[in-house]
């Protein structure tokens, strides 16, 4: 299984909506038994223990545009299936601190989520959206997607990351249908 978080590299963005995916994958990795690491072109990936289980972390190198060539590069080099991708991301039609599991379903308008099916010629995985929108948008979409998080926002964030994880936790011990069915709201 490999868990890979979507976001924009460098210090300017590491605080943005659209880097909440690379938040999550920090939180499994902080929480987990790490037993290797990757530093690859396109990703860096951890192998690391969660829930008596060896899976893949990863977290993209590329632009969020370009999040399809990390995700396939990955795929090669862990000789990993499609459908044993989970692809974590922020999600603009998805209300802030809302989460949403879904499987083989279209991109519907993510442009890293395009990137991905691009690359890999297939939609057959698992995606984790995590909800980024907040009370009004004043500005266009992409400027949304690239501010930080309001103050009074911040809370609400890191309670979503921390469902997200354990949604992820629940994959795991149980299975995807039951983490479905206990964190989709």
């Amino acid at each position: 299984m490999i868990i890979a978080g979507l976001g924009n590299p460098g210090k300017e963005y590491s605080e943005t909506r659209h880097n909440v995916g690379f938040k999550v994958i920090e939180k499994l990795k902080d929480g987990s038994r790490i037993i290797e690491t990757y530093r690859k072109k396109f990703f860096n990936a951890w192998k690391v223990e969660i829930e008596n289980k060896e899976i893949i972390i990863v977290k993209t190198k590329t632009y969020m545009n370009e999040s399809g060539k990390a995700i396939k590069s990955a795929l090669d080099f862990f000789k990993e299936k499609i459908e044993n991708l989970y692809l974590i991301h922020d999600e603009l039609d998805i209300e802030l601190g809302k989460l949403k599991i879904i499987r083989d379903k279209g991109p519907g308008g993510h442009k890293g989520v395009i990137s991905v099916i691009e690359n890999i010629g297939s939609k057959d995985f698992v995606r984790i959206r995590i909800g980024i929108r907040g009370e009004k948008i004043e500005e266009n979409y992409i400027d949304y997607v690239l501010s930080p998080f309001l103050p009074e926002e911040k809370e609400i964030v890191e309670k979503v990351i921390e469902k997200t994880v354990n949604a992820i936790k629940e994959i795991l011990r149980s299975n995807l249908e039951k983490a479905m069915s206990l964190y989709n709201n």
